[in-house]
């Protein structure tokens, strides 16, 4: 037999004629732990009010918590037979209003971390236990407990005396995952020695005068700090020193861990407030928090966690007054809660008037067929048919006029579909089929029907392509190739690229317009015109075309380029490379008479390497050797001049000389 520690504690089952439970007993705790000094600090901090009894065993546990009301356990993992995690597991599985303190080791912690957060373990106790922290944890565990209230269920007349309430708990739940994350967040702050060491760095780079004046208000904000004046007042709290510090330097250490120790503290300060239900002094402290670190992500949770708590308040105001006989009231209180969109009250204020849901369903549902009528099935939105069914679902799910209209509304839906099929409406066509199927439509219609929109697209697409093609080879023949910008054969061009791509009109369209366009660059380079040339190549390459053509135009815009450039560019003959030299004929007469001289002569040097336009340029004696020269020089080869790899004519110049010798 496990031994066991107790003090009673009283228990009233007052009867009420509402139609809401009786108020619970005080609940009591059970301890599973052989930890003496554990036992000893909590038979000192509970009270009178609650029971305590101690348990040693895990069977001990289980029999107890059949035998008993009790709603709250303290589970010592150093007493358990199997895992903890397992042992807890099983406990909410079967007593899932039981309120489960666990203590033990950080490793026990990270085991039961879902568990915890999830809100199945309520609090996690590090051991060894301090006494304050048992008393909170504890107390804590009693007010959950002790609010847990039953649900507000439809009104009845009054029980007879000794009748019994079999309505389930609702109360608890939202103090359950407010105190979950405050105990997951005390439990695992730690301090960051590192951090408050690099706080104290002075920035030696800043001035004399800057560095002290830094430092000063740095102590001027701990001091601040110290004393407890975190945000107050106005321009010499700790908050506001810190942050005059990070406007003139946004990096320092000792500033931003300051102000991440006040938001600490005033969320510290807020979930007591919040434990304490000063719901106003908690959310003044999370406003502030918010101000000085506005992505915290403890300002969020505490936030809904408040109004988590608001909404448990109003339910307790309103099953106080259902309780005293007050409906109306009780009603007025969940309506004004409800308004500001919360669930949880609208759900009560639908228990209450469970007597209206199924008139207030039929409404719905008229106005939905009234609609399907007029035709407005899905707009305009919160006054069509769709909405008004849902509506009536969201009141009455299992109401019987409500698979009816369902029915109604999904053979609504693919009749209009069909219809923007058949009218050639094809986006709305698209929307209604969706629509048909989001509203639970028989799959193989939904699938017939997306069958017949595939087949009117692609008949759209080819009749959309034909009147495009026809639309760009008539701006072909006008010649109207890019311009005007919008009604041009490349912007039709466009438009059937956009239509489809890889159609072989598309494709066809595009090698036509590019064949004009190369065609546009040769009669530019006809007049000469080097730009023109180069932006009509360049617009058949941004259409795609590659390859020979776009190679051969290239090459002769660069050919004409160097002919320009060769009237005025004669270069040396020693710049080119030579790969066969003539020697000339020394004329008879010359020779006889023994005449000597030079001849200056110019030639170009075609793509293919030969020699052609030998003109004489200068010579020591006219005629005597210009002809001996020029069939020599016309016998020269070169290697073809190129230019951005093409071959190109380059104009050059040589004297050749004439000497006996």
């Amino acid at each position: 037999m496990a031994s066991s520690y107790s003090q009673q504690s009283r228990e009233s089952k007052a009867p009420f004629g509402s139609g809401f439970a009786a108020t619970p007993a005080p609940a009591g705790l059970l301890a599973l732990t052989q930890d003496a000094a554990l036992v000893a600090a909590l038979r000192a901090l509970v009270d009178a009010e609650h029971r305590f009894t101690v348990v040693t065993t895990e069977t001990a546990l289980t029999d107890h918590l059949m035998a008993s009301s009790t709603r709250a356990a303290l589970i010592d993992s150093s007493a358990c037979q199997q895992p903890v995690a397992q042992l807890t597991e099983r406990l909410k599985s079967q007593f899932p209003d039981l309120v489960l303190v666990v203590a033990g080791t950080s490793a026990d912690q990270g085991v039961l971390a879902s568990q915890i957060t999830d809100g199945r373990v309520f609090r996690f106790l590090h051991k060894p236990v301090s006494a304050q922290r048992v008393k909170l944890f504890v107390e804590s565990a009693f007010r959950r407990s002790d609010s847990a209230l039953p649900p507000l269920p439809t009104p009845q007349p009054t029980r007879a005396s000794g009748g019994r309430s079999r309505a389930p708990l609702v109360a608890g739940g939202i103090a359950l995952a407010l105190v979950v994350g405050v105990a997951i967040w005390w439990a695992t702050r730690t301090p960051d020695p590192v951090a408050e060491s690099a706080t104290r760095t002075t920035h030696t780079t800043a001035t004399t005068a800057a560095v002290a004046d830094t430092q000063r208000v740095l102590d001027n904000a701990d001091a601040a700090l110290a004393r407890g004046a975190l945000i107050a007042p106005s321009g010499e709290s700790a908050a506001d020193l810190y942050r005059q510090v990070l406007a003139g330097s946004p990096g320092n250490v000792r500033a931003n861990t300051g102000l991440d120790t006040i938001v600490d503290r005033l969320l510290g300060n807020a979930e007591k407030a919040i434990v304490a239900e000063q719901l106003d002094a908690a959310t003044g402290l999370v406003d502030s928090a918010r101000a000085l670190r506005p992505a915290h992500p403890r300002v969020a949770f505490l936030s809904a966690q408040i109004g988590k708590e608001r909404e448990r308040q109003l339910l307790s105001a309103a099953r106080e007054a259902a309780a005293s006989g007050n409906l109306d009231r009780a009603i007025s209180v969940l309506e004004s809660g409800s308004a500001a969109g919360s669930e949880l009250l609208g759900a009560a204020k639908r228990q209450l008037q469970q007597q209206e849901i199924d008139s207030q369903a039929a409404g719905f549902l008229a106005l939905a067929d009234a609609r399907m009528k007029s035709g407005a099935l899905i707009e305009p939105a919160q006054d069509n048919a769709r909405f008004y069914i849902e509506s009536a679902r969201a009141l009455a799910p299992g109401h019987a006029g409500l698979r009816p209209a369902e029915r109604s509304l999904q053979a609504a839906l693919t009749s209009a579909a069909r219809g923007s099929i058949a009218a050639g409406d094809l986006a709305a066509a698209e929307r209604w089929i969706a629509a048909a199927d989001e509203n639970g439509a028989e799959r193989s219609g939904v699938t017939t029907l997306r069958r017949e929109l595939q087949g009117a697209q692609i008949e759209r697409k080819a009749a959309d392509l034909a009147t495009l093609a026809r639309q760009f080879n008539e701006r072909l023949r006008q010649n109207r190739l890019i311009e005007p910008a919008g009604d041009s054969a490349r912007a039709l061009y466009t438009q059937m690229r956009d239509t489809d791509p890889k159609d072989p009109a598309t494709l066809a369209a595009r090698d036509a317009l590019g064949k004009e366009m190369l065609d546009e660059s040769r009669v530019a380079l006809a007049r000469a015109d080097i730009p023109g040339a180069e932006r009509w190549v360049s617009e058949a390459e941004a259409l795609g075309l590659a390859g020979l053509e776009i190679t051969n135009a290239r090459r002769d815009i660069a050919t004409l380029q160097a002919r320009n450039e060769q009237a005025t560019d004669v270069v040396p003959v020693s710049q080119l490379s030579r790969l066969r030299v003539v020697e000339p004929r020394y004329p008879a007469d010359a020779r006889a008479s023994g005449q000597t001289g030079w001849v200056d002569l110019e030639f170009t040097v075609t793509p293919k390497g030969t020699v052609s336009d030998v003109r004489v340029t200068g010579a020591s004696a006219a005629g005597v050797f210009d002809e001996a020269a020029s069939e020599a020089i016309a016998r020269w080869r070169f290697k073809p001049v190129e230019r951005n790899g093409v071959a190109v004519p380059q104009r050059a110049k040589l004297r050749i000389r004439f000497d006996l010798q």
